[in-house]
């Protein structure tokens, strides 16, 4: 079938202007999931090695804990967010597909998984708090830094035709 026949094309409608979707390739979601993480985790671990060292009372029985705690709280993060944030990530970009503005993408990784963590969160006990909502804006301001840092890694593509 020769496409540039000028029944076929008449027959196909064009796409009408302006309507594109987003694509991102494999290696820059796994950048932008990557980039996240770590933007994440490496406070995260901060934080409760921090803790650790400060209200560890000196032992005599042996080595410090400090390190092998810093390597589970690496170690269940970044199962945690190819479990929870990848996925979700993915759906994001698949409901965004359509909107080519950068900026409402990232708006929108800053928005859902600050309030989808908050209300994991809460229903995992930890609380319906603002303090709450505040530690899981932290998740949602890593997420929107990954997708922010993929931006020039888009391609608009026109969308096909509706049918």
């Amino acid at each position: 079938m020769n496409e540039s026949d000028p029944a076929i094309a008449a027959a196909v409608p064009p796409n009408p202007p302006g309507r594109h979707r987003v694509v991102l390739r494999s290696s820059a979601f796994i950048k932008g999931w990557f980039i996240s993480t770590v933007l994440w985790l490496v406070p995260v671990c901060v934080i409760v090695v921090v803790q650790e060292l400060t209200a560890a009372v000196p032992s005599e029985s042996g080595p410090s804990p400090v390190p092998g705690i810093a390597i589970m709280v690496l170690w269940y993060g970044f199962g945690i967010a190819l479990v929870f944030a990848a996925p979700l990530a993915w759906i994001l970009g698949y409901v965004l597909r359509h909107v080519p503005n950068q900026w409402i993408h990232v708006a929108v990784f800053f928005a859902v998984p600050t309030l989808v963590f908050w209300v994991l969160g809460g229903l995992l006990q930890f609380g319906w708090t603002i303090e709450s909502l505040g530690f899981w804006a932290t998740v949602g301001a890593a997420a929107a830094i990954g997708r922010l840092a993929i931006r020039r890694n888009v391609e608009l593509v026109s969308a096909p035709p509706r049918g």
